[in-house]
């Protein structure tokens, strides 16, 4: 009976449907001090503290007549602490000052504490959220070979991040996982994206099954069957939404080439509506290192709707953190509204090309460059011009200079040509746009 039980609660582990919560922590200095706590457990305390000023030129509206460039600060303050209990089980708390919607407060925030003649300035800034607070336990005792879980507040990233990447802010989650081999590993794991406490059917949850093969060191292969089922989508489409995505994905290296691809396929339907979903998108890049450089070429698609008379969705579906992603742009994909009509949508309605190069120049001086093509699959008028598929050309870089141990300082940003799908009026020519940031932050 125990056997039969045992089998079963495998193949219901194996076949549950979940979402990849693979998300490293943050990576902890090799020099870091733990504090040793009573028995075995083992206390790391960590954090990073960070200051970066931006410039933006047009990035809203592509209009420099109407719209004044935006030049702020802002501050972000991580504070970590990582209980290793036993060698199996480990839990991770951290807090990051902000709000619900924000990793960081703007220099110069008003405050109700200021008086004298002048009455501002003088206050306290932001306020510490929790970023992570999870626990993980692993071990061979519950199957008879590694497995193991992980439950809480977590970074969520599913393969490279191209349908699914909250890698900024994270979900609530909790991840199964089991090592059948040491090659494959098997993952199912529920996230409960958004909790609604003004319905009962008004949420929104997420499932997958992730499975990863590893047959050396040089060679990773994954796919995952994912599954959203968003109870009241948006006030625009109040449907049910069953949205399902499937990738595949792999990277290797062959005489010296890296090579890296992934494809995915989405399905499913608002319900209501009988409205199909029917997106899909591809990425595949080569790298090469001629040293001291290392050169890359990537090229990405992800399908937009052409006809808004039928009845399907054609637009590639994202789940998206408001970051820099590795591969996209700096101000296309991270400061202006993309051909999906929605700020980093990434992937949607999209073709790009990108040259890239990254060198160290020295040994603690570091640069990255990126040259850009972009052109929507399907037309588009971003703004109030003439539907076009041209959205410009783009030029990013990034320079990283390491001070001193765990302290860096870096330029980063791009300079988007832009083209008629950005035009602001049917009259009125789009202006390029730019934006720009350097930083500074040190971790502990």
């Amino acid at each position: 009976m125990k056997k039969t039980v045992s089998i079963f609660m495998a193949l219901v582990f194996v076949f549950a449907c979940a979402i990849s919560a693979y998300a490293a922590p943050a990576e902890i200095p090799a020099d870091t001090k733990a504090v040793v706590a009573k028995g075995t457990t083992q206390v790391t305390i960590g954090g990073s503290v960070r200051v970066r000023g931006e410039v933006r030129h047009a990035t809203d509206t592509f209009n420099k007549d109407t719209e004044p460039n935006r030049n702020y600060w802002d501050q972000q303050v991580r504070l970590s602490v990582q209980a290793d209990v036993t060698p199996n089980t480990t839990a991770r708390i951290v807090l990051e000052n902000g709000d619900a919607n924000k990793s960081d407060y703007t220099w110069g925030t008003e405050t109700v504490e200021a008086f004298g003649t002048i009455p501002v300035g003088n206050g306290k800034q932001g306020t510490l959220y929790v970023l992570e607070a999870w626990l993980q336990h692993q071990g061979s005792g519950l199957f008879g070979v590694p497995a193991g879980f992980k439950i809480g507040h977590q970074p969520t990233k599913l393969g490279y991040g191209m349908f699914l990447d909250h890698s900024k802010f994270g979900n609530d989650a909790a991840l199964f996982f089991i090592n059948p081999i040491k090659e494959l590993t098997l993952a199912a794991v529920y996230a409960k994206v958004t909790e609604n406490d003004v319905k009962k059917e008004d949420d929104h949850n997420l499932y997958a099954f992730v499975a990863a093969y590893s047959p050396d060191k040089n060679t990773n292969i994954s796919f995952d069957a994912t599954y959203v089922d968003a109870q009241n989508y948006t006030t625009a489409i109040p449907y049910p939404v069953h949205l399902w995505n499937f990738g595949l994905r792999g990277d290797t290296k062959i005489a010296g080439f890296g090579i890296k691809a992934d494809v995915e396929i989405q399905t499913g339907k608002i319900k209501t509506a009988d409205i199909k979903f029917a997106g899909w998108a591809a990425k595949v890049g080569v790298d090469y290192k001629i040293d001291p450089v290392k050169l890359s070429l990537v090229y990405g698609f992800g399908s937009g709707d052409g006809d808004a008379t039928d009845d399907k969705i054609k637009t590639y579906q994202t789940f998206q953190s408001g970051i820099w992603k590795e591969d996209f742009t700096y101000v296309y994909d991270y400061r202006t509204k993309t051909s999906a009509g929605v700020y980093n949508s990434y992937i949607s309605n999209l073709h790009y090309l990108k040259l890239g190069a990254n060198a160290d120049i020295v040994k603690d001086l570091n640069v990255d460059l990126g040259v850009f093509w972009l052109r929507a699959h399907k037309d588009v008028a971003i703004f109030k011009g003439n539907p076009s598929k041209n959205l410009g050309w783009e030029i990013d870089g990034k320079i990283t200079y390491k001070i001193d141990r765990n302290l860096q300082y870096w330029v980063e940003g791009g300079y988007l040509f832009a083209d008629s799908a950005f035009d602001p009026t049917t009259t009125k020519k789009a202006d390029n746009a730019y934006a720009f940031r350097q930083g500074i932050s040190v971790s502990f």
